[in-house]
């Protein structure tokens, strides 16, 4: 399966980048003057501008140099020698009913200038409707990424997107535009991702949802990298990984470069590269984007004599994060690190991505609990503003951390790893729960990650079940039973004695949960894909969930 996947998408590339001319005219003044185009320039946190990255004045002086080498590329003989690779594959995300995000990286063979790279909508996969175009520069200042806002599109409308520069076309990615915010929508779905360590096993999860076709879009709730080196966070129920999983750089990262390269390293493995063409993706970032166990000022997984200070870490993994993935900076709003942000499908859906890890996160199982806090004030009045005024059916919160009550301590003592999610934040925790309650809104659904383990819930607030949880299985990262199936009963049966409202639970298996919303039900299936072998056995729907629209509860297990 993974050859095939490497072989489709390189006769993708085969076949259109001898064929493809350029469609745009180019103007190096244009093209030098306003370099942050290519949004990766431009500061990830929209009123930080001191995060922007700058292209020199000399690199700007090499833009006419560049624009005519791009033009002089489409010769017959440059061909033959082409000076830009596409290694990394393309990208799609954050979809809008009139714009998405899309996301590339060249590999020029001279890092020391710039490289100009054109871009091309169309609603065919042959390029004759050809609906958008345009052209940025990228440099050594950004990693040579590239991010582009493609706007005046059509609502809920498939399109296909391609790269261009130094006569080389990338391959073909597939995306999709969200409907109208007051569009009636019968039905969506959408496959939750989370936790993928490329040393713990193979990617299959993605490329099972590659193939689907009934997905509408990908959501990745965190962990899409991970910062450990291989010695770090072994998988004891999983073979020594093959030698193009272990992690680049072999080290703890800690600085810009590093995140980079950790970021481009996991953006060639064949079933990312696979998922990114066929599916836009929403994505949030959890703590492995920047390290175990991270909150606001710090990390456990943070050692200053190794790592150096975290206030420069934090700041590296964020932009590096910013670089490689195609999410819309326009939505980070007010401040340091806010990656929250919302959106609208019809009015079937209103989904918050919230921040639960890097903005206003209080160090877990420190001081008095009550006094924690998960999110920043200015967050939380964003959601709960957003829940209460949305008249969508289903009111959605794409969540890191668990929601669903378990102890925090053993014995009398509060124990880190315990206290990481909800639990450990009581305060925040029963703040959600009241407004809820108190305001009647129906449909709150959490979708949540982190925890390598699938949990399905009713959530109460005293006796009455309030909204509901859907925790999703990693892609790979190793299960809380260290993936032997054999404890799976038991740790079952424990987990029903702590959590009241579990409908099912799983805490071996891997892959990732399909949800299909309607106006009358919510249908979430769990889908065990196998990450231990190189050539995968088919996925498996291994339990499906059903909420009827109104319940606030899992109302049919089967």
């Amino acid at each position: 399966m993974r050859v095939l996947l490497v072989t489709v998408l390189l006769a993708a590339h085969a076949a259109h980048a001898a064929h493809v001319a350029s469609l745009v005219k180019l103007d190096a003044v244009t093209l030098a003057n306003h370099y942050d185009r290519n949004l990766a320039f431009k500061s990830p946190i929209i009123n930080k501008p001191d995060l922007a990255r700058v292209l020199p004045d000399a690199k700007k002086a090499k833009v006419a140099a560049a624009v005519k080498a791009h033009s002089a590329s489409f010769s017959a003989k440059a061909l033959a020698v082409p000076t830009i690779k596409f290694l990394h594959g393309v990208a799609s995300g954050d979809p809008i009913a009139n714009a998405v995000i899309l996301w590339t990286k060249v590999v020029p063979t001279d890092t020391t200038g710039t490289a100009t790279v054109e871009y091309h909508v169309a609603t065919d996969v042959d390029f004759k409707n050809i609906v958008k175009t345009g052209a940025v520069v990228t440099s050594s200042e950004v990693d040579f990424t590239v991010k582009v806002d493609a706007t005046g599109l059509q609502p809920e409308t498939k399109y296909f997107y391609r790269f261009l520069s130094g006569g080389v076309a990338s391959p073909v990615g597939k995306t999709k535009t969200l409907m109208l915010a007051d569009a009636k929508v019968d039905s969506f779905k959408a496959a939750i991702l989370t936790c993928s360590n490329m040393p713990h096993g193979y990617f299959h999860a993605y490329g099972a949802i590659a193939r689907d076709d009934s997905i509408d879009v990908a959501i990745h709730v965190g962990d899409y990298i991970y910062e450990y080196d291989l010695a770090g966070y072994t998988a004891k129920n999983f073979n020594a990984p093959a030698a193009n999983r272990v992690p680049i750089p072999n080290k703890v990262i800690s600085s810009l470069l590093d995140y980079r390269t950790r970021h481009a390293q996991y953006k060639q493995d064949p079933n990312t590269l696979a998922l990114h063409l066929a599916k836009p993706v929403i994505a949030v970032w959890d703590d492995h984007e920047f390290a175990d166990n991270a909150f606001a000022n710090g990390a456990s997984n943070q050692d200053d004599k190794r790592d150096g200070p975290w206030g420069p870490r934090k700041l590296a993994g964020a932009r590096a994060y910013h670089e490689y993935m195609p999410i819309r900076p326009d939505f980070i709003m007010d401040g340091a690190f806010k990656i929250y942000r919302s959106f609208q499908i019809g009015n079937l859906v209103d989904l918050f991505m919230v921040d639960t890890r890097i903005d206003g996160r209080s160090e877990q199982a420190k001081g008095n609990a009550a006094d924690r806090t998960l999110m920043g004030p200015e967050q939380t009045k964003w959601l709960y503003n957003g829940l209460l005024t949305s008249n969508k059916t289903w009111k959605v919160l794409g969540n890191q951390v668990m929601f669903a009550p378990k102890p925090t301590k053993v014995l009398w003592i509060e124990i880190n790893a315990l206290s990481d999610d909800w639990n450990g934040y009581p305060t925040a925790r029963q703040g959600l729960l009241d407004t809820v309650t108190n305001a009647g809104i129906q449909n709150t659904v959490v979708i949540t990650g982190d925890f390598h383990a699938s949990v399905a819930s009713d959530i109460f607030n005293g006796n009455r079940a309030v909204m509901t949880e859907y925790v999703g299985p990693s892609v790979t990262s190793v299960s809380p039973l260290n993936d032997y199936g054999w404890l799976n009963g038991i740790a079952d049966k424990v987990w029903g004695l702590i959590n009241k409202g579990k409908r099912f639970s799983d805490f071996a298996n891997h892959g990732y949960m399909a949800m299909q919303f309607t106006q009358t039900k919510l249908r979430t299936e769990y889908i065990w894909v196998d990450k231990f072998n190189a050539s995968p056995s088919p996925p498996v729907v291994a339990r499906v969930l059903e909420q009827a629209a109104g319940a606030n509860r899992i109302t049919k297990v089967y």
